[in-house]
């Protein structure tokens, strides 16, 4: 499959929504807006739609897809959308210009953060420094991009000794495969995976991740809306108590989850959506915090450290919030319900 055909998914594809129950009280509406497109990396949220148990909680839910954590982040705080997912870093950076407004994180999803600045071996970057006077191909609103100007000052880099090149999502991948650009920064999750589906030797795949590099966050989680969240509190439990049955069993069954999104998305690759599964679950979700602590659960102490990494990231001296503002784990599942259920 080309990049050009999955890059049409957005556009062909449209939103997903569960339909009214005939005969019943009618379900509570919450639209829904992912970090990105819909694929393997958001399997937990689209099945849950789709198998019903969104309908099953009280829930008639929309899910739309989104330019990056930047852009769901900003239209959940608009009000457009009650619920994301985003990145909690890209969270914590909004908050400072929009505090009035911002979202909060109620649940993570990856452990460890899928941040990364991905190239190809010919390019021979493998550590921070080897970034200087290349050409660095970025997005506008993922949140790669937006930490990047973080990742190079902790790592010591001068961020005007490459030159940095805005791309659509779209365009990213292609431009690296072209050799427009040296590197990408991005989910590695999704980049790696774009690149294997246009036939590149996973070999040849470089994959310098934030969290080995002095930056270790966690990754995307469910936000809401700041009012929302205030005047609804229980449809939020509601959603994230079917998100995270549903994401159990899409980390259980990648092969089954892979077959019911090629379904839904038919330019998906299927082979490439159970092995994407696989790698975020293998890589971001099942990590000795979680099999502790189960699916979700987040301690405010992994907060506090990712804000003071993007205080000193961007040399911030105002407008920080304190973990309270931006994290609010009251509305988890339970013990026995986030407890992972595989070795």
């Amino acid at each position: 499959m080309t990049l050009a055909r999955r890059t049409l998914l957005a556009a062909a594809l449209g939103s997903l929504a569960a339909p009214r129950l005939a005969g019943a009280q009618s379900p509570e509406r919450v639209r829904v807006i992912l970090n990105f497109r819909q694929d393997g990396g958001t399997a937990g949220y689209l099945l849950a739609l789709s198998r019903g148990y969104y309908r099953e909680v009280g829930l008639e839910v929309t899910i739309d897809g989104s330019g990056g954590s930047g852009d769901a982040v900003t239209r959940t705080a608009s009000g457009s959308y009650q619920i994301g997912t985003a990145d909690l870093s890209t969270l914590v950076e909004f908050y400072t210009r929009n505090p009035q407004t911002a979202p909060v994180y109620v649940a993570a999803l990856h452990d460890i953060s899928p941040q990364a600045i991905i190239s190809l071996a010919h390019s021979n970057i493998s550590v921070p420094r080897d970034l200087v006077g290349k050409r660095i191909g970025q997005g506008a609103a993922d949140a790669t991009s937006r930490m990047f100007p973080a990742f190079c000052r902790i790592n010591g880099i001068d961020i005007n000794a490459m030159r940095r090149e805005q791309v659509t999502p779209a365009l990213r991948d292609q431009m690296l495969l072209t050799r427009q650009v040296d590197a990408v920064t991005g989910f590695d999750q999704t980049v790696f995976f774009n690149l294997k589906a246009n036939g590149v030797n996973p070999d040849t795949i470089r994959m310098m991740r934030y969290a080995d590099h002095g930056m270790d966050l966690p990754g995307n989680g469910v936000i809401a809306g700041r009012s929302f969240l205030a005047e609804r509190p229980e449809t939020v439990r509601r959603f994230l108590q079917a998100s995270t049955r549903c994401w159990h069993e899409v980390m259980a069954n990648p092969r089954q989850a892979a077959a019911e999104l090629k379904r839904q998305f038919p330019l998906l690759d299927e082979q490439i959506e159970m092995e994407r599964i696989e790698f975020i679950r293998d890589r971001l979700m099942v990590t000795p915090r979680t099999r502790e602590n189960g699916l979700g659960f987040l301690s405010t102490e992994r907060v506090a450290q990712s804000i003071a990494m993007v205080r000193e990231g961007f040399e911030l001296t105002s407008g920080v919030p304190t973990v309270e503002q931006v994290f609010d784990p009251r509305l988890l599942p339970s013990m026995d319900d986030r407890r992972l259920r595989r070795a």
